[in-house]
């Protein structure tokens, strides 16, 4: 190619860039002959969008929800000025090293059926054919709740059943609520089961609750992201068991943004489940950060 352009980005190890850094990089320019270019233009571009459809009592009987904003705009022109005479660049390989913060309120990059948030670099000269680049990077929200002394401790929650009858049932989990990905989250939990109802398993997920929100409506969907199981019960009148969730790389909950298009939140579904009864159901709030919390003794 008469032209070659590479933007390099100085990354963590997961390629990954939070809300407060500032980016750093390099623009390498490689022309293999001179080159007629007014100027080359360094832009930086993050988009949030969303979409969905919902039936309709009138015709069209179909109504479309959509919104796109525009998030993040940084611009930088004519990046090599200094090495452009006359329109015209010389052949050979220039740099341009550069640097930008990213604000702290940005959403997390994000996508799904529904919507897309999304960072991207954006080379382009003029006339446009000769260069155009384009290199997408993830942003993560920053979120650090090791000053909430609530995300530190162990929390409690009992959930509770009554049979047909006679007898009750009672699950009580001890369990943390605020964790990063990579974190080991333990499960201490307690069955009161006072009829000796067999169950046959135990279950918690972890759910990624999304909250689409545009101007004309909303949209709320929900994923299972993870789920541990404990089938190793007694089926006695009271009976603790213990186990543990390794939390996978997740986009962080929201909870520093304003009005977001993606709202982000999680919890622990617990689900008990007899053979011969419904299936008991709690949910437990948590919060996904991206900086490892310093629980506690558990």
């Amino acid at each position: 190619m008469a032209c070659d352009c590479v933007v390099r980005l100085n990354s963590d190890s997961t390629g990954s860039f939070y809300t407060g850094d500032i980016v750093t990089g390099i623009v390498v320019l490689d022309l293999q002959q001179d080159q007629k270019i007014e100027s080359i233009d360094f832009e930086v571009i993050g988009t949030s969008k969303a979409q969905w459809t919902r039936s309709a009592p009138t015709i069209p009987y179909i109504k479309l929800y959509s919104q796109k904003s525009k998030i993040l705009s940084i611009a930088i022109p004519n990046i090599f000025s200094e090495v452009i005479s006359g329109k015209t660049i010389s052949a050979g390989i220039y740099t341009y090293p550069f640097h930008f913060a990213l604000p702290d309120d940005l959403p997390s990059t994000f996508e799904s059926s529904i919507a897309k948030i999304e960072y991207r670099i954006k080379i382009k000269s003029k006339p446009f054919y000769k260069i155009k680049k384009v290199v997408p990077f993830v942003v993560l929200n920053s979120v650090n709740v090791n000053h909430i002394d609530a995300m530190l401790r162990p929390s409690v929650h009992e959930f509770e059943k009554t049979f047909r009858g006679s007898g009750n049932f009672s699950i009580t989990v001890k369990t943390l609520t605020g964790f990063a990905p990579k974190q080991t989250v333990p499960f201490h939990v307690t069955l009161y089961n006072e009829k000796k109802a067999i169950v046959h398993k135990i279950n918690v997920k972890l759910i990624q609750k999304l909250n689409y929100v545009v101007q004309s409506g909303y949209f709320e969907e929900e994923k299972k992201m993870f789920k541990v199981e404990y089938k190793k019960l007694t089926n006695t009148v009271s009976e603790t068991c213990n186990f543990q969730m390794e939390i996978p790389q997740l986009t962080p909950s929201s909870i520093h943004l304003i009005e977001p298009m993606v709202n982000i939140s999680y919890e622990f579904r617990v689900e008990v489940i007899f053979p011969f009864h419904f299936t008991l159901h709690g949910s437990i709030p948590v919060t996904i950060a991206t900086i490892p919390v310093l629980h506690y003794d558990f």
